[in-house]
């Protein structure tokens, strides 16, 4: 097996990573009845110790793998290398405080077929497909179950888990719920939708049941810090679908008192309000937790020089 590293810089590839558009089936009686939606203030009191998980990932190197065996002679596979990174972020809402709770970082060659050798720091990591999309989807999953694994280690110990990104493949916890910063498209129509945008700073929808790829139970709610028109300062939130409708209230309850006063300043984070301050600074904390690119490509290239060999 001979492994060739691209030349070009992995950061100007192309992007597949285009998020997909599908439908989705809407249940929105789960907490009030269509007619009678309106936005929901949040309750007095709310959980105090949280958690916020969060996952970043980075591709180190785009590689080649020429398959020079007997019967594959001369057929070649793409691959990626790819290095992720998980962390936990414990907040106490009465002292002030926060700190990350923990943190771990792993890396993997994405390719559908292996190497036969090792490859330095990025052991095989085996995809069915040689599609890039496929590839990228690959290390995104890994990055999913080793942030579940952090959220597992730390969030018991909290009153409410917050995971940065969708629930799905995250679901496990009672106590949990995915966090949705960026909106490509609305699952609400006509007046239910129109709720959202007269939300108020701390303020809710009421809980709906969306099935769209997986289902879940699902609300959004408005961030301070922006106009109280629009879609600006809101984010979404979900809950597994394994809870009680009462349960998935409760939890919306909750992120409705305890997130607001997490939200992101404009003046330091071009993705306020809705980036939360623990988000944002554990994101930073994870990115130099990936390491240099240069020396991580330096380590891809020696690799592949000894691979073949």
């Amino acid at each position: 097996m001979q492994i060739t590293v691209d030349a070009w810089d992995p950061s100007f590839a192309d992007n597949p990573e285009s998020p997909t558009r599908s439908g989705g089936t809407v249940r929105t009686e789960v907490e009030l009845d269509p007619e009678d939606w309106r936005p929901i203030d949040a309750p007095a009191k709310g959980p105090r110790r949280l958690v916020v998980v969060d996952g970043v990932r980075r591709i180190d190197a785009r590689v080649e793998l020429l398959d020079d065996t007997d019967g594959h002679r001369g057929e070649r596979w793409p691959g990626l290398c790819v290095s992720w990174a998980a962390g936990a972020v414990a907040c106490d809402l009465d002292g002030h405080v926060s700190a990350v709770a923990e943190a771990d970082v792993e890396r993997g060659l994405f390719s559908a077929v292996d190497p036969g050798a090792d490859f330095g720091r990025y052991p095989h990591c085996e995809v069915e497909s040689a599609d890039p999309g496929e590839l990228i989807a690959a290390a995104q999953r890994k990055m999913t179950e080793l942030e579940a694994k952090v959220a597992s280690m730390v969030a018991m110990d909290a009153e409410l888990a917050v995971l940065d990104g969708p629930l799905r493949g995250r679901d496990q916890l009672s106590n949990s719920v995915g966090y949705i910063k960026s909106h490509h498209r609305s699952y609400l129509q006509g007046e239910q939708n129109a709720v959202v945008e007269r939300l108020a700073p701390g303020q809710r929808t009421p809980v709906f049941h969306l099935v769209s790829g997986w289902p879940r139970y699902t609300w959004y709610l408005r961030l301070p810090g922006t106009s109280n028109r629009g879609w600006s300062g809101i984010a979404r939130l979900e809950a597994s679908d394994d809870l009680t409708e009462e349960a998935a209230i409760a939890l919306a309850d909750a992120t409705a008192a305890a997130l607001p006063p997490l939200g992101s300043a404009a003046h330091k984070d071009a993705r306020a309000p809705q980036n939360l301050t623990p988000i944002a600074g554990l994101e930073r904390r994870l990115k130099r937790m990936l390491g240099d690119p240069r020396l991580l490509l330096r380590s891809v290239r020696a690799a592949s020089m000894e691979t073949g060999r």
